[in-house]
């Protein structure tokens, strides 16, 4: 029999200790060390946001959600593809009952090369929606393959070509601005699709190219098109907001092409006429715009047009328009969200830019009613754009409790969400305590990037951050000292500047990289390159190599976010890259010669794969479960973040059987443990405190161990080379 004398005890209230019961679960940790860098995505940490668990929280976020529903499944539901052009990928979404869910591993079944936006319209009347999208000589379609009870599945319409058009002299390439989104819909009616774009080069009007499959063939298999008018509906776009009618033009606007600018276009009959009326916008508008259709289904007219809807508009920046079922009634419903590529300097709210309007009306007679400004985002993390994610335990429990910094605008200001860990030190969950952290929001800054170390040696853990000032737009570093030992009190610190000034949308991460008890910088540098700056003392840096492990200038990479931390749990610091939505892993990076690419696992295919997470990362590392395998949680251009956990080579691990007995178990009263393999137990307090040693236990025989705990809950963490399990002992 072994003794053993436990250093601490702690009685837990009747109430708390039920709950924990009833929600925490015994969860086996399966860890390795392997020769690639396998992961999967984890999204089984749960958030409450104001009192409400959140469905989705590692969703990613969205900004430029461009909305489509197809059959991700085959299951006969529609479910959703969003493309955002902030991320330049697709999100996609399975239909669950009457609400969705996050569900990436369909992304990687849709075509590569997808930009700038994406529409899903059937072309070739099979009842499969097919794919158009964007390309340099105009737009490129693919046509839906995918056959019952297969992945989703495309080839290239025409041979891969772009789409062509016969135009005044001859076929040509149908092109069209790549900041334009085009209408694609039966405008003619027909039942082939026409399409309608923003004219390339000119006169602010609109080009209609008519589908004459039906007129050629009899079908409407395909897309025969055919430029009929570059003065659809004998209208001119001037500027946001002016518009010419009637033949007549724009007025002269200086030497500024007045139409120069991205637009979106959508038609639909509003008014059960048979006629295609117009939703319109265009990239300096803040206001959706509709043009009622008063002319014929071959001869578009408009003469006059109003802000839509009338009631409730959207009030993003150059909104566009979707037509689609989203809430599961049959009815299809009006989505607007902003169109914009990348961050603007603009005071619209980006965590609230997917606007629903609800179908009340009917498809053929559509009344709209305005639900909410954030579909799907209220669902998920979204804090706006370019989230920055770091980990501390601030209120000094024993846990890693969560921040999220973010972009914001020039217009605005920016903050940082606190979340608190009211999970424990092995099984993590999130509630949001506020959005405005130590009141950030007074301080005048954006493009806020956080961190949590001890930058100035006094052995406690600071805040340091970078942000841009709004009234002199310069980025630099700060930090905020910490007053308190035992957690973290800033509540009486004052930003103070470092000395070291960074373009804005670079990254730094600050790291002890020669061990001399100083922290260094290392440089995520707009073009591509890495650079380590080392820190002489008294935060006076001084360049120390401009390629650090070779990563050089480079437009494969941009504005690279570096985070250090021990991944393989070998004793040696490795070095984690993100850059353009991939990540890389440099093992042991001081002695690292090159780099591994990180693979995601896709169950749906059941292999791993190189994949594109967002157009823009900030990186960071916990070990959230206290297994010494941290987490890669990183903050993404839409605002959201996207959590990797490790995998083991062969996803399994021989089994160790392990069985604690009795439990519970009484005061006084001896614990015996038996493993199928040898393995370390130790013990830990309901605030994951470890309160013992590890124990030693031999494969197949009993080892008993005398306690002396209070009444209550604690964890007991079996240990063996290949695993964890953790345990729950109730000691009544």
């Amino acid at each position: 029999m072994i003794s053993l004398t436990l250093c601490m005890s702690l009685v837990v209230p009747y109430q708390k200790m039920r709950i924990l019961f009833l929600a925490l679960l015994c969860e086996t940790f399966y860890i390795s060390v392997t020769a690639q860098v396998y992961t999967h995505a984890d999204a089984t940490i749960p958030v409450v946001v104001n009192g409400k668990k959140i469905p989705m929280p590692w969703a990613g976020g969205l900004n430029a959600a461009q909305i489509n529903t197809i059959d991700l499944n085959g299951d006969g539901r529609p479910d959703l593809a969003v493309f955002d052009r902030t991320a330049n990928k697709v999100f996609t979404y399975l239909a669950a009952g009457n609400q969705y869910t996050y569900t990436p591993d369909y992304e990687t079944f849709f075509p590569s090369g997808i930009s700038n936006w994406m529409l899903l319209r059937d072309i070739n009347c099979d009842g499969k929606k097919d794919l158009l999208t964007s390309n340099l000589s105009g737009i490129s379609a693919f046509i839906n393959t995918t056959q019952t009870g297969k992945p989703l599945s495309w080839r290239p319409f025409n041979r891969g070509n772009p789409l062509l058009t016969v135009g005044l002299s001859g076929t040509i390439n149908l092109q069209m601005n790549a900041s334009d989104i085009p209408a694609i819909d039966d405008v003619d009616g027909d039942g082939d699709l026409d399409i309608i774009v923003s004219r390339f080069s000119g006169e602010g009007s609109f080009a209609f190219h008519r589908n004459m499959s039906i007129e050629n063939t009899g079908r409407c298999d395909s897309l025969q098109l055919k430029l009929m008018t570059n003065v659809w509906g004998n209208m001119y776009e001037c500027e946001c907001g002016s518009y010419a009618f009637n033949g007549r033009t724009c007025p002269p606007h200086g030497a500024r092409i007045q139409h120069d600018e991205g637009k979106s276009l959508l038609t639909l009959d509003l008014t059960n006429d048979g006629l295609h009326d117009l939703l319109f916008s265009e990239e300096e508008c803040n206001s959706l715009y509709s043009f009622p259709n008063q002319g014929t289904p071959d001869s578009a007219l408009f003469n006059s047009f109003s802000i839509f809807p009338s009631t409730h508009p959207s009030t993003v920046l150059f909104p566009a328009a979707y037509f689609e079922d989203v809430d599961f009634d049959g009815f299809k419903d009006l989505m607007v969200s902003t169109n914009i590529s990348n961050r603007v300097a603009t005071a619209f709210d980006l965590s609230n830019s997917v606007w629903f309007y609800k179908n009340t009306g009917t498809n053929s007679l559509p009344q709209f009613s305005f639900q909410k400004s954030n579909f799907l985002q209220e669902q998920m993390i979204d804090v706006g754009s370019y989230s920055s994610p770091a980990f501390a335990d601030y209120d000094g429990d024993g846990d890693l409790d969560m921040f999220i910094s973010y972009w914001a605008t020039a217009d605005t200001v920016a903050s940082i969400y606190q979340f608190q860990n009211t999970g424990n030190y092995f099984e993590p969950s999130y509630q949001l305590i506020t959005s405005d952290f130590l009141n950030f929001s007074s301080r005048g800054l954006y493009n806020i990037k956080i961190q949590f170390l001890d930058i100035n040696g006094d052995g406690k853990t600071d805040l340091v951050f970078t942000a841009t000032d709004k009234t002199t737009f310069t980025t630099q570093l700060y930090y905020m000292a910490n007053q308190s030992t035992t957690g973290i009190d800033l509540t009486n610190s004052s930003p103070v500047q470092v000395g070291f000034s960074v373009g804005q949308y670079e990254n730094l991460y600050l790291y002890d990289i020669d061990s001399d008890g100083n922290v260094d910088i290392l440089w995520g540098k707009a073009d591509g390159s890495l650079q380590y700056y080392r820190n002489l003392g008294s935060f006076v840096f001084v360049l120390n190599n401009a390629s650090y492990l070779g990563v050089g200038a480079s437009t494969n990479r941009y504005c690279v976010s570096p985070v250090v931390a021990d991944f393989q749990n070998d004793g040696k610091p490795d070095l984690i890259l993100g850059s353009k939505g991939s990540i890389v892993m440099f093992r042991d990076f001081k002695s690292a010669t090159a780099s591994d690419t990180l693979l995601i696992h896709n169950s749906l295919k059941n292999e791993y794969e190189s994949k594109r997470i967002s157009a823009y990362l900030s990186l960071t590392a916990a070990d959230l479960h206290a297994n010494k395998y941290p987490l890669i949680i990183a903050g993404t251009i839409t605002g959201g973040l996207v959590v990797l956990k490790q995998d083991s080579t062969a996803l399994s691990q021989a089994e160790n059987i392990v069985t604690m007995y009795p439990n519970p178990v009484a005061q006084g009263q001896a614990i015996s443990f038996r493993g199928t393999m040898d393995f370390n137990a130790q013990f830990f307090n309901i605030m994951g405190q470890k309160i013992s040693e590890p124990i030693a236990v031999h494969s197949n025989q009993i080892e008993t161990i005398e306690q002396s705990l209070s009444a209550g809950m604690y964890f007991v963490r079996c240990q063996w080379n290949g695993g964890t399990k953790t345990l729950k002992l109730i000691v009544k």
